[in-house]
Formats: C-alpha cells, sequence, structure tokens
C-alpha cells in the first residue's frame, strides 16, 4: 500500500453528527469515510469537484448540473462511437 498522509479537518457540530449517525449505519469508522471522500474527490474531473464544493457564480448555480450532464453525456457518445468504430 502506498504511503499515507494524515490531515486533520474541521466540521460543524451538525456535520460531526450526521457523520456519526453515517458511521453507525455503515459500521465504518469516521476515518474511513473522510478518506473517501477525499479519494473520491480527488479522482473526479474538474467540473464535477467545482460543483461538489460549490466553486462557481451564485448566478449560474442551477446550470451547472444540466451542464456537467450534458458534457458527460458529450463524452460518453464519443466514446461510445470511438469503441464502436473500432470493432
Amino acid at each position: 500500500m502506498p504511503p499515507r498522509v494524515i490531515v486533520r479537518i474541521e466540521v460543524t457540530k451538525q456535520a460531526r453528527d450526521e457523520i456519526d449517525r453515517l458511521t453507525e449505519k455503515l459500521g465504518m469508522t469516521y476515518l474511513s469515510i473522510h478518506s473517501r471522500l477525499v479519494e473520491w474527490l480527488s479522482a473526479q474531473p474538474d467540473q464535477i469537484r467545482a460543483a461538489v464544493l460549490q466553486h462557481f457564480p451564485a448566478k449560474v448555480k442551477g446550470d451547472i448540473a444540466r451542464l456537467i450532464l450534458k458534457n458527460m453525456r458529450g463524452s460518453r457518445a464519443s466514446s461510445n462511437s470511438k469503441a464502436a468504430a473500432s470493432r
């Protein structure tokens, strides 16, 4: 296993309470939930990261999901047509 790094985070009391409920429900530790979330987020494309972190202007907030899905469909269609052409 590659070396691991310990990162400290700060969350609100409400967030901590919700995560505590989640740890009980899933039988996971607090650390394992946070590790998986950070690993998942770090592997996402920039568009997904920006949406999850709400790193975009408020005036386009309503359009973000639609734009991301449109781009993802376009990427998937492009990948599918390339795969079909190679057969």
